[in-house]
């Protein structure tokens, strides 16, 4: 009897099995308004700040005191930031991707270079997103996250969501929301972003009668209020940030705002990532290092009086 192969008796299915990631809600403009007008080049974006002050009083016909009102201006500035990551190919791969491009054809289909051009805009789309989520403070930069930036007021609550009931959970978000919304100049917060287990307990919280949770009467609310478990405001992953200024260590965060560009935004260049031009590719040794890069701002908070942090106790 003859002897076969292990191939011959392997069925080759015709797929391949490609690495999965998680959705980048802050790197892709999901939760925060993101322009792509930065400037090819720019080391930092300026926009003038106005400020009024003044007060008007009762005066008669013939005062002299008549109070008077005035403006200062000012200038905003924020750094821009490189990201930058590279992806090396060989002499002979270099040799065999430039045969196909011709015309001509190589034992396989796999296009390493296009592969790895792709894992390398992955990896800085994702460092962005860390970085953008959580900040990133290292090499004298100072690159204030969303969910972590001192400028914006954070409430530090007592309360315990674990022995929560359906009202006093609801009578908590209710009252955070609407308490927000009193310090609100001009709009309401549009987006609650909050861990997953919080939002599993607001989940599987019932009413006396188990007809609705709490999520469906904080909806039945506030039917505009996009909410959105996000894991990066768990106090474990807060806590594996470091020191964050104006929070205790251990506690879960909430954040609510309005997604709105005129209160917050960040800016970017035309495209995640881009490779970079054909002089600053370099060589090592038989193989060639091929920069990817993105320009970034933190995000930027224009009216952070419009956002608030929340921090109740870890829900277990």
């Amino acid at each position: 009897m003859p002897s076969f192969l292990y191939n011959d008796l392997t069925q080759l299915m015709p797929k391949i099995l490609e690495p999965r990631y998680e959705t980048l809600y802050f790197e892709n403009g999901d939760l925060i308004p993101t322009q792509t007008d930065l400037i090819p080049g720019a080391r930092e974006i300026a926009y003038e700040r106005f400020s009024e002050f003044g007060d008007a009083d009762f005066v008669s016909d013939a005062t002299t005191n008549i109070p008077i009102v005035d403006i200062s201006i000012d200038e905003d500035r924020y750094p821009i930031y490189m990201l930058a990551s590279g992806f090396p190919l060989s002499l002979q791969e270099q040799r065999a991707y430039n045969h196909r491009s011709r015309g001509g054809t190589t034992p396989s289909t796999f296009n390493r270079y296009e592969r790895r051009m792709a894992a390398a805009r992955k990896v800085v789309a994702m460092r962005t997103n860390r970085a953008t989520s959580t900040g990133y403070v290292g090499q004298n930069l100072n690159f204030p996250g969303m969910l972590t930036n001192a400028i914006v007021p954070t409430v530090n609550s007592a309360f315990d969501m674990n022995s929560g009931t359906f009202n006093t959970i609801l009578d908590f978000m209710i009252a955070t929301i609407e308490s927000l919304t009193d310090n609100f100049v001009s709009m309401e917060p549009t987006e609650l972003l909050l861990p997953p287990n919080v939002r599993k307990k607001m989940l599987s919280t019932y009413n006396t009668n188990g007809t609705k949770t709490v999520m469906q009467a904080l909806d039945e609310q506030y039917p505009d209020l996009e909410v959105q478990k996000i894991r990066e405001t768990s106090a474990t992953a807060l806590d594996a940030v470091g020191t964050i200024p104006n929070r205790v260590t251990g506690k879960d965060r909430l954040m609510l705002y309005p997604k709105e560009s005129s209160v917050l935004n960040r800016h970017i260049e035309s495209s995640v990532a881009e490779l970079a031009p054909e002089e600053f590719i370099r060589t090592d040794g038989l193989r060639r290092i091929y920069p990817m890069f993105s320009c970034i701002t933190p995000t930027i908070f224009d009216y952070p009086q419009d956002c608030r942090y929340v921090d109740i106790v870890k829900v277990n």
